[in-house]
């Protein structure tokens, strides 16, 4: 009798899966480089989505939308050269969103992970060291880049995007 395969993840998360907390259902990621006065512009046509080599891009209530489940944004820009529409603007950074990482995170547990470090390219989360206990990992916002990189390789599904509040306007 064939057993199947136990991946590293479903060992480490006891078979919860992908289960997010239910904070994290309502947040959209939308593609990099796009707003949300510029997805007004958008026309459900899934260009963004059929070219994104990454494939983490989908089309969710006719507009894309990014889930970084199994993959991250290589920020390739192929999404908005694939857009008939002017969706994606030129001169704006590419996400407003940052990773930060939730209580559920392995080392609250006593157990020593660095796969999210290990994942992102930009060094932007570090480990704090503690006494007694594993390091406590740290998200450096001002070298994230929200590309989601961090995302996947955690096992307990500890990591989020949070959307960043826009700076208050002046008048």
């Amino acid at each position: 009798m064939a057993e199947a395969a136990l991946s590293r993840r479903s060992f480490l998360t006891a078979g919860r899966g992908s289960v997010r907390e239910p904070s994290d259902l309502a947040i959209t990621i939308r593609p990099p480089w796009a707003t949300q006065e510029s997805l007004q512009a958008c026309t459900s046509c899934g260009a963004c989505a059929d070219s994104c080599p990454t494939g983490i891009i989908s089309m969710v209530e006719d507009l894309p939308s990014i889930d970084f489940k199994f993959s991250e944004c290589t920020f390739c820009g192929e999404c908005a050269a694939a857009c008939p529409e002017p969706v994606f603007e030129e001169g704006i950074a590419a996400f407003s969103h940052s990773a930060d990482i939730s209580e559920s995170c392995l080392v609250h547990s006593g157990v020593s992970c660095m796969s999210c470090r290990d994942a992102c390219a930009e060094d932007a989360i570090r480990f704090r060291p503690r006494i007694g206990g594993p390091f406590v990992p740290e998200v450096l916002e001002d070298a994230c880049t929200g590309c989601g990189a961090c995302v996947a390789p955690c096992p307990a599904n500890a990591i989020v995007m949070r959307i960043e509040a826009p700076e208050p306007v002046n008048a």
